[in-house]
């Protein structure tokens, strides 16, 4: 099923998508999408590749944000971690890609599933380091 030229460029307006952008994210030569104008179709997949480029593009946006949210508040946590304690951290999680600083903050909010996992698999004083000697 081939689709009308003019919908496929109403699109990618709507959407803040070029023709150049929309190829190199394609994978499809420039000229062969400008061709599309020419001879007034386009190929149904077109439509569906635009929407996979807006969809990742508003995730895009949307990490940039939370990533400049986390930036501004800080890390989560306020100790100083030597790298060999952070890698402990994570590897006491192991086959998740939780960093030290998410563990951490989720540690020190409580939730007992993360509490259980911390302290069965880091030494007391990592622990004591991280909640604090009277946090526990």
């Amino acid at each position: 099923m081939k689709l009308d030229n003019l919908l496929f460029e109403k699109a990618l307006t709507a959407n803040g998508i070029t023709k150049k952008a929309f190829a190199r994210y394609a994978k499809i030569p420039y000229y062969t999408v400008a061709g599309w104008k020419k001879s007034g179709k386009v190929p149904a997949y077109a439509m569906v590749i635009v929407r996979d480029m807006s969809y990742r593009k508003r995730l895009d946006e949307t990490a940039k944000q939370q990533m400049a949210r986390r930036d501004k508040h800080g890390s989560f946590t306020e100790i100083d971690l030597l790298p060999g304690e952070k890698k402990r951290i994570e590897a006491a999680f192991w086959g998740t890609n939780y960093t030290a600083e998410e563990i951490i903050h989720h540690v020190r909010n409580g939730d007992k599933k993360w509490l259980t996992r911390f302290s069965e698999n880091t030494s007391q004083k990592l622990q004591d380091k991280v909640l604090g000697s009277g946090q526990r």
